[in-house]
């Protein structure tokens, strides 16, 4: 149990109650998460200190088990269905207040529990983000390392990335990579030739071809925290566009990774990155960038509306791109924390210079 980040969350809520349902974030303070399907489950942490789990028959000898008699679990018989959850809420003192809920919550469920037992429900995302944007000295050791195992993936992804593979074997690549040193829920995107102007890209079947773009975004988790990087190829050769936008993205990811310190402005560093897009810049329609930790996507956001100063133990992604839809897209990402120092620190080392794959 991560009894300390429980403290500093129940000292931080605003809710009579916080639910948090099967997630990276319960694990993040408990140390396990079960699966999450439809039936309905939860951690309810009270702001007077209670707390208890409910769960189905299904994941009780789990939970019991990996959470030993740290706090009361509650089950209920598919049979039973959600009238056994009301009255078990009821009977802890889960009616007629607040509770706040985390990223997984199911809204089929929550709604109706909030209709039964009267309550009134928010947004508990925030909180859990804030409660660990911090992070500790062995935190920042453990992205380090995960960046390490990121950056291996990109020379052994180039080995192999030629014209007439598809952009899927790319992909198995990359993950038998980082698996091979650790790495675990390992994802890739492979977006090649228009398919590179998709920011979020998911597809694994086009073949790639001469004169391909190619954005490479890849991460896993080592010990529970997160990598997270991109880097851009061109395939057999570049054409004089392909390069400008290339230059253009590369310079702004710099220049943006170079004001990190300490009690640098927030907004004044997407801004700086977007201003280095030039004539490029509307086709940026997503921020510069996200933190990272627990979450590949948790604060600090980078952009214009975090009215926020960098502190020491923040890490977080500077990525700006430029994605030319039907054509192609490129996008430069590196890892970057303040340091124990109070220092900039980007924890990608692999090449970032324009790279065509002969």
């Amino acid at each position: 149990m991560n009894t300390a980040m429980i403290e500093k969350l129940k000292e931080r809520m605003s809710t009579d109650v916080i639910l948090i349902q099967p997630s990276f974030e319960l694990e993040f303070l408990t140390g396990f998460t079960p699966m999450l399907c439809e039936r309905f489950q939860g951690l309810f942490i009270k702001r007077n200190g209670e707390m208890f789990y409910l769960c189905e028959d299904l994941y009780f000898d789990e939970l019991v088990n990996a959470y030993k008699d740290s706090f009361p679990i509650y089950h209920y018989h598919d049979n039973e269905g959600m009238e056994k959850v009301y009255k078990i809420l009821k009977d802890n003192g889960i009616e007629k207040c607040s509770v706040a809920v985390n990223s997984s919550a199911q809204a089929f469920n929550c709604v109706d529990i909030a209709k039964n037992c009267q309550l009134t429900l928010s947004n508990g995302k925030d909180l859990l983000e804030e409660i660990r944007i911090i992070k500790t000295h062995e935190e920042l050791d453990l992205l380090r390392h995960s960046a390490s195992i990121a950056d291996s993936v990109f020379e052994e992804a180039c080995k192999i990335i030629r014209p007439g593979i598809s952009e899927g074997e790319v992909f198995d690549r990359m993950v038998a990579v980082m698996e091979g040193q650790g790495g675990y829920d390992c994802d890739c995107i492979v977006g090649s030739g228009p398919n590179s102007s998709y920011p979020h890209y998911m597809g694994r079947s086009r073949i790639i071809e001469k004169g391909d773009a190619i954005v490479l975004d890849w991460g896993c988790h080592y010990k529970g925290l997160m990598s997270d990087m991109s880097r851009t190829v061109f395939v057999g050769e570049v054409s004089d566009k392909q390069k400008e936008v290339y230059d253009l993205v590369n310079n702004a990811q710099r220049k943006a990774e170079l004001l990190i310190h300490e009690g640098v402005w927030i907004p004044d560093i997407d801004k700086t990155a977007r201003e280095a897009l030039g004539e490029y810049a509307h086709t940026l329609s997503s921020r510069v960038g996200h933190g990272i930790g627990y979450s590949v996507h948790e604060g600090p956001y980078i952009n214009q509306l975090n009215k926020r100063k960098l502190e020491r133990g923040m890490a977080f992604s500077i990525e700006p791109g430029i994605y030319l839809k039907d054509e192609f897209g490129v996008r430069v990402e590196n890892i970057n924390i303040v340091n124990e120092e109070g220092n900039g620190e980007f924890l990608n080392k692999a090449d970032r210079n324009l790279r065509v794959i002969l």
